[in-house]
């Protein structure tokens, strides 16, 4: 019997793939397949890098998966936003391990749907990982467990626009800031669309406050489901205060209801052209509630370096080392149940990615900052 060995990366030599690909490679060479509709710029990658990996085509929209030997596979990792299910399904039936990288509930609730189909196999399946979903859950999650009761969870996103971003995320930005979403607040659920209702707040590694706006990423659909909350949101801003003014002003006179006629790659050359901002990110999550004590209390978690998708590619790698050295758990899991803060912590760190957290009590005054060493998730 083949040995089942090999690690499928799905869009791995794009933004985010690319990374992801190297970073595993170089951990586990000669055991990485790199998977695209391009296999030429697969063999550029390995070639450019110098990596002992291999190319094949694979199309998993369409279901052009001739190349793909099932039999020595051991862990696939979709680097793609996609709805389709074929080759999920062909994942779980084989006992083969999977994660995806993926930003929309909208293609996390297919995972929903075959549940129990999952949690009846040896496969050991995690959705909706990187930085935002993903590393956003872990901290909510990590921070709860300090909590008598959880009141409030706000995560914010600040994005560099000096950062190369690529079609499909600029696709999926631009669909995203005119679709409508639910948010849970203390009043009940509410709809809402995206880049309304601005919300400041103070960013652990900055002086001054910015300025966020609703974003329907699926952390704040996902969390509930692991941290009783009244309310609980998501915002997001660029790194350029005017160009985030630019955003919310559009929506408000109605632009963005042309959405579907902006073309991403004529926006991508914009924003190229534009020279604006820088590569720095910023993800803070905070919690608001009761401690175990009985006193109101807030905690911050901030994640900050420099390429975002560096930091989604870290995180995903992270994860699939999990996945790909695990030997106990197995069915549909969510990345705050399966990684451990201070594990993840200290991998991110060598991509110099950094976690820091401040803990405010009722009369705001600062207890404690400093690295996030001493809450674990439990795995």
């Amino acid at each position: 019997m083949k040995i089942r060995d090999k690690i499928l990366i799905i869009g791995g030599y794009g933004t985010v793939g690319s990374l992801v690909s190297i970073q595993l490679a170089r951990r586990y060479p000669s055991k990485i397949i790199i998977a695209g509709r391009n296999r030429a710029k697969a063999e550029a990658l390995i070639g450019e890098h110098r990596l002992c990996a291999h190319a094949i085509y694979m199309d998993i929209v369409v279901g052009g998966f001739q190349e793909v030997n099932f039999e020595e596979l051991h862990t696939v990792i979709n680097c793609l936003e996609t709805d389709n299910i074929t080759f999920l399904l062909e994942c779980v039936n084989l006992d083969i391990n999977y994660v995806e990288v993926g930003a929309s509930y909208e293609t996390h609730k297919r995972f929903f749907e075959i549940a129990d189909y999952i949690n009846h196999s040896n496969s050991l399946v995690v959705p909706s990982v990187g930085l935002i979903p993903g590393l956003s859950n872990v901290l909510a999650y990590n921070g709860a467990t300090l909590f008598d009761s959880v009141e409030e969870i706000h995560s914010y996103v600040m994005l560099g626009l000096g950062e190369s971003h690529g079609v499909d995320s600029i696709r999926w930005m631009l669909n995203k800031m005119n679709s409508p979403f639910e948010i849970k607040t203390g009043a009940g659920n509410v709809r809402v669309k995206g880049f309304t209702h601005p919300k400041s707040t103070l960013l652990l590694n900055e002086n001054k406050k910015r300025t966020f706006y609703l974003f329907d990423f699926s952390d704040h659909h996902i969390i509930p489901l692991f941290i009783e909350t009244k309310a609980i949101d998501t915002r997001i801003a660029f790194d350029s205060r005017t160009v985030t003014k630019l955003f919310h002003l559009f929506r408000k006179i109605g632009v963005m209801n042309w959405y579907n006629r902006i073309d991403p790659k004529s926006f991508k050359k914009v924003l190229d052209l534009m020279g604006v901002g820088s590569d720095r990110y910023t993800l803070q999550v905070e919690i608001g509630g009761i401690d175990k004590k009985q006193n109101p209390l807030k905690i911050a978690y901030s994640v900050s370096g420099h390429n975002e998708a560096l930091a989604t590619a870290s995180v995903t790698a992270f994860v699939s080392e999990v996945l790909y050295t695990n030997k106990t758990l197995n069915g549909l899991r969510h990345i705050e149940e399966i990684c451990d803060l201070d594990e993840l912590r200290s991998y991110l760190e060598r991509q110099n990615i950094t976690i820091t957290n401040k803990t405010i009590y009722e009369n705001n005054s600062i207890q404690s900052s400093r690295k996030s060493r001493t809450h674990r998730v439990a795995g």
